[in-house]
């Protein structure tokens, strides 16, 4: 923290936008900070005095420098430092998730912060060129790897609450689906008893990543139908289908495990058959698959979107685990998109005389009619999903997040 240094001031005048506070329980004390630490004293005009706290962390000693840690409330670093601070955080992410005294809201944020960043260089880079593909998916599976002893435990789910129920973007529903897999699996080791030759810290490592991988296909899917406010119709939809493909063949040549390629691709399968990109049914569906789509589909229904509000997590498994009363007629629905059928129905203008405005009129009649069909088939839907899941993990993904006091699903459990 050798301000002198680096350059940095040791005394600024700010109204405060050049400086982020930071916890100072945050800062370890074995790591040689690459950035300076302020204090802050509160001036008039909405001006603050800002000085810096250490000149040099090496020229106290150790125990001296963690009782100041624990003494401050709170510390601030100055903007141009704080790709230095970022670096910081990536190095000593296990010993903040680890800290017993770090409120686990702080941990939360520390943690979505930097998952954020590093899923976002995953959906911006180019798949095209082999090795900048294998750095960031690499930097995927030392992020997890650091973080895994946190999101594997239930304690967690208490940090995780706080992201549920907030606008679905992707970066941040990939980070969630990671962490639930990650809890659910730690939580549920009966069910990976098969695992015989595989070090199952590596497994659930793996695990976590198809997690925070399985939607970076999005990145083939148009801009305009990704950010569509409002339902896609029929044709819309066919193509989102395809981001599990994109998705698999994106990362085709990064050696990921079996498990994790398999659970990014057949993600959104249902146990019935009629999910897709494979129409596969019930054993068809790889084990981790199936707890991916459970998870997936319970923080896509508790994130809000611009066409609905987002349900509660009691609601949203309720939805899950009912049996749909119109199945039949929800298959209809599910299957006309599936084989790309035109709506099934015959628009006939005849009071205008004009050829081409009869046209544009019958046209215009057929769309509407596609737009309510769309509404029919998502409301039909929400009538219930039970027909989706494999009934064993979906009550044990409920029986897992209802051990953590931020949810209370006592209710849907029989």
């Amino acid at each position: 923290m050798d301000a002198v240094k680096k350059g940095v001031e040791t005394e600024y005048f700010n109204d405060g936008s050049a400086f982020r506070a930071i916890d100072p329980l945050s800062i370890n004390p074995d790591y040689l900070t690459d950035f300076s630490l302020f204090e802050r004293y509160p001036m008039k005009k909405k001006q603050y005095r800002f000085r810096c706290l250490l000149v040099d962390s090496t020229s106290i000693p150790k125990e001296r420098l963690i009782e100041l840690l624990k003494a401050w409330k709170v510390v601030y670093i100055h903007k141009e430092q704080e790709q230095n601070y970022t670096a910081y955080i990536k190095e000593n992410l296990e010993f903040i998730l680890r800290h017993e005294d770090i409120d686990i809201k702080q941990k939360t944020n520390t943690l979505t912060e930097l998952s954020t960043e590093v899923i976002q260089d995953v959906f911006e880079t180019s798949f095209n060129k082999r090795l900048t593909s294998t750095k960031v998916v690499e930097n995927v599976q030392k992020l997890v790897s650091k973080a895994i002893d946190f999101i594997s435990s239930i304690d967690s789910l208490n940090g995780l609450a706080n992201l549920i129920g907030y606008d679905y973007d992707t970066h941040t529903h990939s980070i969630k689906v990671g962490w639930l897999l990650a809890t659910f699996i730690n939580a549920n080791k009966d069910l990976f008893s098969y695992l015989k030759n595989i070090d199952f810290s590596d497994f659930i490592v793996a695990a976590t990543v198809a997690g925070f991988l399985h939607d970076i296909g999005k990145v083939k899917i148009p801009q305009h139908i990704l950010n569509k406010n409002g339902k896609l119709d029929n044709k819309e939809y066919i193509l989102m289908q395809s981001h599990t493909a994109y998705s698999v063949s994106m990362l085709f040549e990064n050696n990921l495990p079996r498990s994790t390629m398999q659970a990014i691709l057949y993600h959104h399968e249902n146990e019935d058959g009629s999910g897709y990109p494979c129409g596969l049914i019930d054993n068809d569906i790889p084990l981790l698959a199936k707890i991916c789509h459970v998870i997936d589909v319970f923080d896509a229904l508790t994130s809000r979107r611009p066409y609905k509000e987002p349900k509660t997590p009691f609601d949203a498994l309720k939805i899950m685990t009912e049996s749909n009363p119109h199945l039949d007629a929800l298959q209809k629905f599910e299957n006309e998109v599936a084989q790309n059928v035109k709506t099934p129905v015959t628009a006939i203008v005849r009071n205008e005389p004009d050829p081409l405005l009869r046209r544009l009129r019958e046209k215009d009649i057929l769309e509407q009619e596609a737009k309510k069909r769309v509404k029919v088939r998502v409301k039909l839907r929400d009538q219930g999903m039970a027909h989706c899941f494999n009934a064993d993990i979906l009550k044990r993904f409920i029986v897992t997040i209802n051990k953590s006091d931020s949810f209370q699903l006592s209710g849907l459990i029989l």
